[in-house]
């Protein structure tokens, strides 16, 4: 099977928004994705009503890279 193949599609929900999402991860991986994503969005958006949902997604992608940056570090300071 080609990698294209192998990719399932599954419909996900942010923020009262449908999107298509094709990827090789489980289900109830991107469904647990869906939610995190969803729930710093929401949060941001009470936070900041003001803002655009173009700026609540790049605070939202700036705090995600942010804890995985973190991670990466810590993972990296136990070897």
């Amino acid at each position: 099977m080609t990698e294209e193949r192998e990719k399932k599609r599954v419909t996900i929900n942010i923020l009262g928004e449908k999107y298509i999402i094709r990827s090789p991860s489980s289900h109830k991986h991107i469904f647990e994705v869906e939610g995190h994503v969803n729930a710093l969005m929401k949060e941001l958006t009470e936070k900041y009503p003001r803002l655009s949902l173009q700026k609540i997604a790049i605070l939202a992608s700036l705090n995600l890279a942010s804890d995985l940056l973190s991670l990466k570090k810590e993972k990296r300071r136990k070897r």
